[in-house]
């Protein structure tokens, strides 16, 4: 799909977001952090609401939509960008808030390390997004 497309198709999906519906299918008591509330794609802050992993115990923050090739500035990509940073012990990914081919190469290798994602596809979605938050807090509200 070309990437005209693809921000089509997500800022559809922001709208649908903005409006109650959720991609992620989070549980019933979904809540956004008071330290991160703001809405999708902005550059400065990332929603998250508590997603159950059914590989983990406890239901993790995670963002509030996936995080996939070709996005662009998005802060959450930026969270992500540091949890593999910080789940491999040094600075592979640079932190720029881009989803390109090398945090896509990452995060497919996260998801094959990883004990709890389940899905290698490249694609941080919740449950490779909530496995991070679980082994290094990439998303809560304590994370710099």
């Amino acid at each position: 799909m070309k990437v005209i497309g693809r921000r089509l198709a997500l800022g559809l999906a922001s709208a649908a977001l903005a409006g109650g519906g959720l991609a992620v299918a989070p549980t019933a008591d979904a809540a956004t952090t008071t330290a991160q509330v703001s809405a999708a794609y902005s550059s400065t802050t990332c929603t998250t609401v508590y997603y159950k992993n059914n590989a983990l115990l406890f239901k993790q923050l995670v963002p509030n939509h996936n995080l996939a090739y070709g996005d662009y500035g998005d802060y959450c990509v930026k969270l992500l960008q540091k949890g593999i940073n910080e789940y491999y012990g040094g600075t592979p990914l640079s932190v720029d808030g881009n989803f390109g081919p090398q945090t896509e190469a990452w995060v497919k290798k996260f998801q094959t390390d990883s004990p709890c994602s389940q899905n290698v596809d490249g694609q941080a979605g919740p449950n490779t997004n909530s496995c991070l938050e679980y082994l290094v807090g990439a998303y809560g509200p304590i994370y710099p």
